[in-house]
């Protein structure tokens, strides 16, 4: 185990010796018992998960931290509330060089624009991957050639500014989440991405996935010794983590939205699952029952490997999501250390 979900409303996690304790409140007389839960060492933890109204003692967050284990509050709904994160590696020469690389707009910009490119790359895999065994197929070849035509034109002539790289982003992810609409075949609909809170119980799983993933990423670069608010791509802005989002960018089609693809048309979770969020007026998110199927069928998810293209020489092999994750991040290490410039994840088509 590397990661352990807590969700149980009521739940305390607690220390004793070298484990931790999950406590689950007693349930009421006309309830069904629940199952009793294992200690969980602490050497088997990366990564601690607290989602909702969940508690941990302070001898039991001290004890993470000190074993380099991260904690993370999410909400019901899928957002990030806090992280604890322990004192790692704290590498100040990668931090300076990051600091550098952010001054050189060129070559940051340079930078940026290969992580969009990969973006729309993996863009326009997952849509040709998906229409592949799809009954209408033509919208979605449409979109995958239309996403195709942008990454050459990124490739030929780069942008004259971080504005017009906006531009590319944002009318390439219009365009992929036009048609993945027609990838959705089981009970839950699709029709527009949209910003939390999720109107939809698709919105909703993109969401937290999303907010997994990019939890997982800013972990790993801390843990590396990196700045995760310093990003290429993506500008400093208070509280985000910028470094996290450039990658995550990366890794969303591949991962999230291939994921949740899978619950939707193999029926796994249908709008049953689902209920008002009621920390978000107008939103919705998974039940609590449903938390579980969730996290069992992501940790599943992040152990099915990824290949990158072929001309991805030295990343060709499959990977697991987590080992590949690890893998960019030493790409993105070697080349502030003077190496190669970074090479962002191109899915294999």
């Amino acid at each position: 185990m590397s990661i352990l979900y807590v969700k149980q409303p009521g739940t305390v996690v607690r220390l004793r010796g070298e484990s931790l304790v999950i406590d689950c409140p007693k349930p009421t007389p006309d309830a069904p018992p629940l199952p009793p839960v294992p200690d969980v060492e602490l050497h088997r933890l990366e990564v601690l998960v607290l989602v909702g109204a969940v508690h941990a003692t302070s001898d039991a967050l001290l004890a993470c931290s000190e074993r380099g284990i991260s904690v993370a509050y999410l909400t019901r709904g899928g957002a990030c509330r806090a992280r604890l994160v322990p004192a790692g590696n704290l590498n100040a020469d990668l931090r300076l060089r990051q600091y550098t690389l952010h001054q050189q707009i060129d070559a940051r910009l340079g930078r940026a624009v290969a992580i969009v490119s990969a973006k729309i790359h993996n863009a326009m895999v997952r849509l040709g991957q998906v229409s592949e065994d799809h009954p209408h197929r033509q919208p979605l070849e449409a979109a995958s050639a239309a996403l195709r035509a942008m990454r050459d034109r990124l490739s030929r002539q780069l942008p004259e500014g971080r504005d017009s790289l906006l531009g590319h982003e944002g009318l390439a992810a219009r365009t992929y989440f036009e048609a993945l609409k027609h990838a959705f075949r089981g009970s839950l609909c699709f029709e527009a991405r949209r910003q939390p809170p999720a109107p939809d119980p698709v919105n909703a799983l993109l969401s937290f996935g999303y907010v997994l993933l990019g939890n997982q990423i800013t972990g790993a670069l801390e843990a590396r010794g990196l700045d995760p608010a310093l990003g290429l791509f993506h500008e400093i802005h208070p509280g985000r983590e910028s470094l996290a989002l450039d990658l995550l960018e990366e890794f969303r089609h591949p991962v999230v939205d291939r994921f949740v693809l899978r619950l939707v048309n193999l029926r796994i979770f249908k709008p049953e699952h689902f209920e008002p969020d009621a920390e978000r007026p107008g939103g919705v998110r998974l039940t609590s029952t449903s938390l579980g199927r969730f996290f069992r069928e992501w940790e599943d998810s992040l152990a099915r490997p990824l290949r990158a293209e072929a001309a991805d020489e030295a990343g060709i092999r499959p990977l697991p999501v987590r080992d590949r994750i690890q893998f960019q991040i030493e790409r993105l290490v070697a080349d502030l250390r003077g190496g190669p410039a970074y090479l962002p994840f191109r899915e294999h088509p």
